[in-house]
């Protein structure tokens, strides 16, 4: 059989995922913990999506009365909008944020998660304190950010909430175990990031939460520099480094980093 000479060449295109990660900050947080990483992300290409918890970055007592089932249904609801968007979706959270990123993974098919400083079963006295404390008074004082470096601390100062409402951390106590049950069901590859000296989240929930893990690909990584809030902290570059590095292996696209990370801009 004669083949014809001029058919048109056959074009084969390489096309790059679209990455989409969707970032999830802690209790008594807002986006603007996790804004300086998303845009870092942004500047390699990633759609990334900054969620605000349902009840934070208005008054404290918008939180009373919600707690982690609201917060989870509002993760599962903007990954459900980001897949919508994207190829591939990881999740990326911090403290609360972590816990429920891994709670939505053993529930919802994901590309990757990257846990910073996720509570599992927190300090012993932490629960019988604020169920003592919750039936004298609904908040307390916030007296600073959990962040070892000085300059850091002072700059995100404004950030922090004055109160730390009782119930909403209590309601997170409360499904903790659920989700320490929940762990052999994450399968996504995982970036399990702690901290040696984080007063709020003890080093070893990272641990066991890399040990429950039914991932077949997962990683721990225990900074040494930094306290509970890692991603404003001494360890800040290495965190977004790693970020980046993660979230880039998984979906098979390799870029160097083409700045210093630790001259990102912190915001004004």
């Amino acid at each position: 059989m004669d083949i014809p000479e001029n058919l048109p060449a056959m074009e084969y295109t390489t096309k790059k995922p679209v990455i989409g990660v969707l970032l999830v900050h802690g209790l008594n947080g807002s986006r603007r913990d996790m804004a300086e990483l998303a845009a870092f992300l942004r500047t390699y290409g990633m759609v990334t999506e900054n969620i605000l918890l349902p009840g934070h970055g208005t008054q404290v007592s918008d939180m009373f009365p919600l707690g982690w089932v609201d917060w989870s249904r509002a993760v599962r609801a903007a990954l459900h909008a980001l897949k919508a968007r994207c190829d591939m979706v990881f999740l990326v959270g911090h403290s609360l944020g972590g816990a429920l990123s891994l709670h939505t993974a053993a529930q919802e098919e994901v590309a990757g998660i990257v846990t910073m400083c996720a509570p599992l079963h927190m300090f012993p006295w932490t629960q019988p304190i604020v169920q003592l404390v919750k039936r004298v008074t609904p908040v307390l004082p916030t007296i600073r950010e959990d962040i070892r470096d000085p300059e850091a601390r002072r700059r995100y100062t404004r950030d922090v909430y004055r109160w730390t409402p009782m119930a909403p951390v209590e309601s997170m106590l409360l499904f903790l175990p659920l989700l320490r049950a929940e762990l052999p069901r994450v399968t996504a590859p995982a970036l399990i990031m702690a901290s040696s000296h984080d007063h709020v989240v003890p080093v070893r929930d990272g641990r066991e939460i890399y040990r429950l893990l039914g991932s077949q690909e997962k990683h721990l990584v225990v900074f040494h520099r930094s306290y509970h809030v890692i991603m404003k902290d001494h360890d800040r570059a290495e965190v977004f480094a790693k970020t980046l590095s993660f979230i880039q292996r998984q979906a098979g696209v390799q870029t160097p980093i083409r700045e210093d990370v630790s001259q990102v801009n912190i915001l004004s």
